[in-house]
């Protein structure tokens, strides 16, 4: 992606036409993103980059939730919550204009994540709550389906209802198992394991405990690239 920034630049991919500077736009907000999971202050620099772009003309509007997205995600992981969240809306607001079903559930996903950060859990609980709808009215992909309950079930353990996240976190082992998402059955078992072990704590029930130590025994058996 470095080596693709630096060809557009040469190109002048900027002052080319509308085509060129979406591709441009694109690559940057991609390098963008890899800075980003990476912790790389660079991130900040090319997303200014970009931004700076789309003041000065447009390009597609999936390229511009792309670029929402990303800012999201640099804005969480900068600790600045509140700007996560308007980031992602405004993605979302993108994504709907357009109909992109599958921008729209990832953007939801990422929203329970981030109220759960900020410790909206009634909002989180919502952004949730599309998803589950769309799965009612029509297939999802299984590892949003996934990621969705894993994220609910961390919910509602912060909210001190063990018994719900056990619910939400045995759903998404089954949809994990059926479909074979080892990362996020092991996650499943994870949080299984520590929703047993603080229902075992409240109420001392041994089966409690021996269900949350199956859990781990079957997350630890898991390959390291599965964890």
């Amino acid at each position: 992606y470095e080596s693709s920034v630096a060809f557009f630049r040469d190109a002048n991919a900027p002052q080319g036409g509308d085509d060129a500077l979406a591709a441009y736009v694109t690559t940057l907000v991609r390098l963008a993103w890899f800075y980003v999971l990476r912790n790389d202050p660079r991130a900040r620099t090319v997303l200014d980059s970009a931004d700076a772009l789309l003041t000065e003309r447009k390009v597609a509007p999936d390229v511009q939730g792309m670029l929402e997205q990303t800012w999201g995600e640099y804005w969480r992981r900068a600790g600045e919550l509140d700007r996560a969240i308007g980031s992602k809306h405004r993605a979302l607001l993108i994504f709907e204009r357009i109909g992109d079903k599958r921008s729209i559930l990832i953007t939801h996903l990422n929203l329970i994540s981030l109220y759960w950060e900020a410790k909206s859990y009634d909002r989180a609980i919502e952004s949730a709550a599309h998803i589950q709808s769309a799965a009612r009215e029509g297939p999802v992909e299984p590892a949003i389906l996934a990621s969705t309950h894993i994220n609910l079930g961390a919910v509602y353990l912060w909210k001190g209802d063990a018994q719900r996240a056990i619910g939400e976190n045995e759903r998404a082992l089954d949809v994990s198992l059926r479909a074979n998402l080892r990362l996020q059955a092991n996650r499943a078992h994870f949080n299984l394991a520590e929703a047993f072990y603080k229902r075992f704590a409240a109420d001392h029930d041994p089966k409690a405990e021996q269900r949350a130590d199956a859990h781990i025994a079957a997350m630890l058996g898991a390959p390291s690239s599965e964890i």
